[in-house]
């Protein structure tokens, strides 16, 4: 069987506006992030398709309904951050757990549910102990390709394995292909297209059984209409947002469906795999 596991990680967008050089009034943020989420789960109702959610204690506090709207329709919900700013690893790893417990305890006692997963802002998380200390299952901020250009410093996750693997708690890594370890997530994803999507997708199944790819709550808002600070990486990241970008992924989407992909949430794929 072959498991498709679709997340997203519903985030602080005031923190990309920041970088990317956009002034815009909190209100109109929160509208954003309200839209974008909207956007997200009608499009997978309309799909029927369960996906995982990796939330920041922050974005949780400004969109509670939205949240509980997600638990109702039977999505998983993980946590992101405390606050989407906060680079856990470079963070004292007191000051890490601190963050995160408040965090996971606030989300887990609102929402009367329990979160396993973990993602990292950046894919840059806290040591394995602290993570697993704080009762988290899986983490799934391993992006095993070099993304230098993006984030400084991982190019050393170039050299992880692409496969479900048991470090202290359990690694679900992003997926990129064998060997040469292309990704096919987020911007590569609405940047590169669905001939590059698909090829990509078949190649990383090789010695693998599962596909797992990320998207954020802002990629399906038109960036472009936003007067944002011109640089490679910003172009990148608003090329094909908006609804062009959610054209592609349900393309693509449908796509996975006809070669027999199976959607999951990360904990059920785990427990499928127990």
């Amino acid at each position: 069987m072959k498991s498709f596991l679709l997340t997203f990680d519903l985030e602080d967008t005031g923190d990309l506006f920041s970088k990317m050089g956009i002034k815009l009034s909190e209100n109109i943020i929160r509208k954003i992030e309200e839209d974008g989420l909207k956007k997200i789960i009608d499009f997978l109702d309309d799909l029927k398709i369960k996906a995982t959610f990796f939330i920041t204690l922050s974005f949780f506090k400004d969109h509670k309904d939205l949240i509980k709207k997600l638990i109702r329709k039977s999505h998983e919900i993980g946590l992101h951050a405390y606050s989407h700013d906060h680079r856990y690893d470079v963070m004292p790893e007191t000051d890490s757990g601190r963050f995160l417990e408040k965090a996971k305890r606030k989300i887990e006692k609102e929402l009367k549910i329990k979160v396993y997963g973990f993602r990292a802002p950046e894919m840059r998380p806290p040591s394995y102990k602290i993570l697993k200390d704080l009762g988290f299952k899986y983490d799934s901020s391993r992006h095993p390709t070099p993304v230098t250009f993006l984030y400084n410093g991982l190019f050393k996750q170039f050299f992880k394995s692409r496969k479900v693997v048991e470090e202290k708690i359990t690694v679900v890594p992003v997926s990129v292909t064998p060997i040469i370890k292309l990704p096919f997530s987020w911007i590569w994803f609405r940047n590169m297209g669905n001939p590059y999507n698909k090829i990509c997708t078949r190649l990383s199944l090789i010695n693998n059984g599962f596909i797992n790819i990320y998207f954020h709550n802002w990629d399906f808002i038109d960036l472009s209409k936003f007067d944002y600070k011109k640089s490679r990486i910003n172009n990148l990241i608003v090329r094909n947002s908006g609804d062009k970008g959610l054209s592609i992924l349900k393309e693509y989407l449908l796509w996975a469906k006809k070669q027999g992909f199976v959607f999951k949430t990360i904990k059920k794929f785990l427990g499928d795999k127990n």
